[in-house]
């Protein structure tokens, strides 16, 4: 799956973490293509992050076996045979991006002490 983002976040509490992307329209455009990647550390869970989207054929949980973040573009994969691969491209501020980073290294485990 691919798609453009114009909006990207990333957000914490506690021990959930997020980064999110988003194509809308408008305000009121709820219908357009997104994912959110989430993973909790409150308690063991093998690694698995939930991924949700707007195709449901890539919702639920799953093990990230790529996540591969550049100032313009997500890389997502995850470890299942068929419909394992999301592509995600976007403009943000240069400035923005280390804090979507921080997120995305913790999620995929490469920071383990946030």
């Amino acid at each position: 799956m691919r798609f453009h983002a114009n909006n990207v976040s990333a957000s914490e509490a506690g021990d959930y973490f997020q980064v999110a992307f988003a194509f809308e329209k408008d305000e009121d455009d709820v219908d357009g293509p997104y994912l959110r990647v989430q993973r909790q550390f409150e308690d063991w869970h093998g690694g698995v992050c939930y991924v949700e989207t707007h195709d449901e054929n890539y919702t639920g949980h799953f093990l990230v076996t790529r996540l591969d973040l550049t100032p313009s573009r997500l890389l997502l994969e995850i470890d299942r045979p068929q419909l394992n691969v999301i592509e995600v491209t976007f403009e943000i501020a240069p400035a923005d991006f280390p804090a979507i980073a921080r997120i995305a290294s913790i999620i995929d485990g490469t920071i383990d002490d946030y």
